[in-house]
């Protein structure tokens, strides 16, 4: 199936954990098909492996039946991609029926890519990176948001921001503000993945980046991010970095961001939160209102993991629940009332 697209070749086939190492140091390939029942593969070592010595994305072939609560979570840690879900009601595996979902998203891996080996290429070049900088800032000189979206999600949340993202109304005077706890390496692909699916500017967050409309600005993993206000303007808000510890598990921290953004924008704030484990995110819906802007949350019909939204939810933290399907339409109402 794969050697029949174009520009696609599998390079080689392993049988196990030990042989598939060896294969890709000699090969280098840009992605890796395993199966989740790979031999020689103990609690995932072999893919703690591959992203530790070549960081080679790598697509998870996986049986309903082994689909567990913080399943998702921990392969991301491990530098999964992403999966796909085989039947597990025949004898072998139908391949030909999720046919179209592995190339989609094999695709999307070489799009990301892609993607990187242009921008290295092009920011090389020190005459193309002034100019590019002095359009920016023509570009952006008076795009000061009028609301801020602050999405929060775990567990499964991936999907649910790709869903989201690709359904927000462009040039609604909004920046997005997404905290997901993700590892630090994943983080930069999930961002270029993004990138793909709306026509927002999406970007990593750096210190000293502009908070701009029509922006949306990912948490680095491993970093808690906030808000800073830049040379004490109040129109001047910028990307910074809490020096309080980070916590392994609720890192970026939804909690930390939320209220950072409450405190300097108030009403203008729209706190969103997603699927996800724990109780993050719950203190940061509560410092929303206080300011008061306003919360929604993922319902559990259409959560992965019905952990962060119930929090805050139960503490009282939450204006409305929603199916994700709403979401993106109450994000653009929202926007949109806030746009003049």
């Amino acid at each position: 199936m794969l050697n029949a697209e174009v520009n696609l070749e599998v390079q080689d086939t392993a049988e196990n954990g030990d042989d598939l190492l060896r294969k890709i140091k000699a090969h280098q390939p840009d992605l890796v098909i395993a199966d989740y029942d790979l031999p020689k593969n103990s609690r995932m070592i072999c893919f703690r492996r591959i992203q530790l010595e070549y960081k080679t994305p790598i697509l998870l072939l996986i049986s309903r039946d082994h689909v567990a609560g913080d399943f998702i979570f921990q392969a991301m840690k491990v530098g999964i991609y992403d999966y796909v879900k085989i039947g597990t009601h025949t004898m072998l595996p139908q391949f030909r029926k999720i046919q179209d979902e592995i190339m989609l998203k094999v695709r999307s891996v070489m799009e990301i890519k892609n993607f990187q080996n242009r921008l290295a290429a092009e920011t090389l070049s020190p005459r193309y990176r002034g100019q590019s900088e002095l359009l920016a800032v023509r570009e952006e000189s008076d795009k000061i948001p009028r609301s801020y979206i602050v999405i929060g999600a775990s567990t499964g949340g991936t999907k649910a921001i790709e869903y989201i993202l690709s359904r927000i109304k462009p040039d609604l005077n909004t920046v997005i503000l997404v905290a997901l706890h993700l590892p630090g390496r994943f983080t930069s692909i999930f961002t270029s993945r993004l990138k793909t699916l709306t026509s927002l500017k999406v970007i990593e967050g750096k210190v000293g980046v502009r908070v701009m409309a029509d922006k949306v600005i990912v948490a680095p993993g491993g970093k808690n991010m906030v808000l800073t206000r830049h040379m004490g303007l109040r129109s001047d808000l910028r990307i910074g970095f809490s020096e309080e510890l980070a916590d392994e598990f609720d890192c970026p921290s939804v909690d930390v961001l939320m209220e950072s953004v409450a405190a300097f924008v108030g009403e203008c704030t729209l706190g969103v939160i997603l699927t996800g484990m724990g109780k993050d995110g719950t203190k940061g819906a509560q410092a929303i209102l206080n300011k008061g802007g306003d919360t929604i949350a993922q319902d559990e019909a259409s959560s992965v993991i019905y952990g962060m939204a119930k929090s805050a939810i139960e503490k009282g933290n939450i204006k409305k629940i929603i199916s994700l399907t709403q979401i993106p339409d109450y994000i653009n109402r929202f926007a949109e009332y806030h746009r003049i």
